[in-house]
């Protein structure tokens, strides 16, 4: 995804009054619930939320009659089209979603829209056209009048690792083959050697050699600077307070290429049950000719596999390489914004859906 379709009409509403009915959850409350919830999404813990820089969030929550918390949505404000905005806080990749209990349903999550928000207009987006916590909400919003209008962004390609002792077929005889030439060919300016690691274990060198791999890569020429992670302050800063959650730590993982001294390729995603998000893999374009990247994405997803992985999601866009690696297209990714008041439905509308042309 790029950037663009990230911060395209908005701007940040800092230090002004809460964005939604916040109410004081018990400690690591959120933590438990994400813990609860599908596994592929445990990394939606308070950390998670709280780790967009400075901007203030507020936690709307509903609870079950029993006391037992459903959902949770941390939520932090912008302004849109000169409107105040609820948007649902958290890292733009891979997903925003809000953390609900197992056993809610659209009907248990009413009184959240007829009852609990405040604000007018909420955002939870990008958000998997298959995830069951958002298609939740969507339900349950509809039930009390509200609107829910869908920007397409794209869909999301996968790639499905079987288990340790099954050979994949995206790693056949002729690409580990080719794969031994691309690491001959690179050996000629250096020894090649693969450095992984874990958001417990990285060092600020790792991550700066990270930054210099997105500042020589095809991203540095384009007028935006691209949709780095950490070449751009503050995407860094964000992986980086993430990190200092042990548990969400021990979920970021990734590896980088060296040839010799210089930082070649490099890939970084998060770790959440079965599935492994692939989140960024670049590499310096000076050595595209002999494919570090994607020597580097095989070895990576080699070890993902041995460890249990089952499938990569691998985000929208550059389908060709992609698929040759084997990766099939999933679910759609899509930005989602609830309207409480019809007009301002059928106003927004156009403008909303005008985000689905954007790169």
């Amino acid at each position: 995804i790029n950037a663009s379709s990230e911060t395209a009409g908005f701007s940040a509403a800092r230090m002004r009054a809460p964005v939604g009915s916040e109410e004081r959850l018990a400690p690591r409350a959120i933590d438990a619930l994400a813990a609860r919830g599908d596994p592929a999404l445990a990394f939606l813990r308070e950390s998670w939320f709280a780790s967009d820089a400075g901007l203030p969030l507020s936690i709307t929550s509903h609870h079950a009659s029993d006391g037992s918390l459903l959902a949770a949505l941390p939520l932090r404000e912008r302004s849109i089209f000169g409107l105040r905005l609820g948007e649902l806080a958290g890292g733009y990749w891979p997903l925003r979603s809000a953390p609900v209990a197992p056993e809610a349903t659209s009907t248990s999550l009413e009184p959240l829209f007829a009852e609990k928000i405040e604000q007018s207009l909420l955002r939870i987006g990008p958000s998997l056209a298959d995830d069951r916590s958002s298609g939740l909400l969507c339900e349950a919003a509809r039930r009390v009048g509200w609107s829910v209008i869908e920007a397409s962004l794209g869909i999301v390609y996968e790639l499905a690792l079987p288990d340790p002792g099954m050979e994949p077929e995206w790693l056949s005889s002729k690409t580990r083959r080719k794969n031994r030439w691309r690491e001959r060919r690179l050996s000629a300016d250096g020894a090649v050697r693969i450095e992984k690691f874990t958001g417990s274990d990285w060092s600020s060198a790792t991550r700066g050699a990270m930054a210099t791999i997105e500042r020589a890569s095809w991203l540095a020429s384009l007028g935006n600077g691209g949709d780095t992670k950490f070449a751009d302050s503050d995407q860094r800063a964000f992986w980086e307070a993430c990190a200092r959650d042990r548990i969400l730590a021990d979920m970021l993982r990734g590896s980088v290429l060296w040839i010799g001294e210089i930082p070649a390729a490099f890939v970084f995603g998060i770790r959440s049950g079965d599935t492994f998000y692939c989140i960024a893999n670049n590499y310096d374009a000076r050595f595209r000719k002999f494919g570090p990247g994607r020597l580097l994405l095989y070895s990576e997803f080699e070890r993902a596999r041995h460890d249990g992985v089952r499938r990569v999601s691998w985000g929208s866009g550059d389908g060709g390489y992609k698929t040759e690696m084997g990766a099939t297209p999933g679910p759609a990714l899509r930005d989602l914004l609830f309207v409480r008041n019809p007009l301002h439905s059928l106003l927004l509308r156009p403008l909303w859906k005008r985000r689905e042309s954007q790169p």
